[in-house]
């Protein structure tokens, strides 16, 4: 008996997660930011409603997150339990994944890896320091 899996696409265990918010003028609200290199998903700031323009999405514990314009460098990782409902732009796109089939730990190394970052990187696009993640290339991230 074999125990080989059979090969999934990394998007077809990603989902793309719509929540989101319009910030209230008075209330105070979390921010996150993921860092460089797969060093962690981190607390921005606070900011108050008012000074937020728009819609925000909801980020959740066990999301995984990429930064759209440095997922390149390796600016990706899971959210961690203390910043659930804080908030993120467009820019940080972010993914429920399916825990039946992809435990968050792996994916959490696995964006760590050049291989995985080098990836990113061939599906980014622009010509300035502010190159992007393609939209359906988001499966990479």
């Amino acid at each position: 008996m074999s125990n080989v899996q059979p090969a999934v696409k990394l998007y077809d265990l990603l989902k793309r997660s719509r929540e989101t918010i319009s910030p209230s003028i008075d209330a105070e609200y979390r921010e996150i930011t993921v860092r460089l290199w797969g060093k962690g998903v981190i607390e921005r700031g606070r900011a108050v409603g008012a000074d937020l323009a728009g819609r925000r999405f909801v980020a959740r514990a066990g999301q995984f997150i990429t930064s759209r314009i440095d997922a390149r460098n390796g600016a990706m990782g899971i959210v961690p339990d203390a910043l659930d409902g804080a908030l993120v732009t467009n820019d940080f796109p972010l993914f429920e994944v399916n825990t039946q089939h992809l435990d968050p730990s792996f994916l959490k190394w696995l964006c760590r890896t050049a291989p995985f970052i080098e990836l990113c990187q061939r599906a980014s696009e622009g010509t300035t320091n502010r190159v992007r993640l393609k939209g359906r290339s988001l499966s990479c991230a």
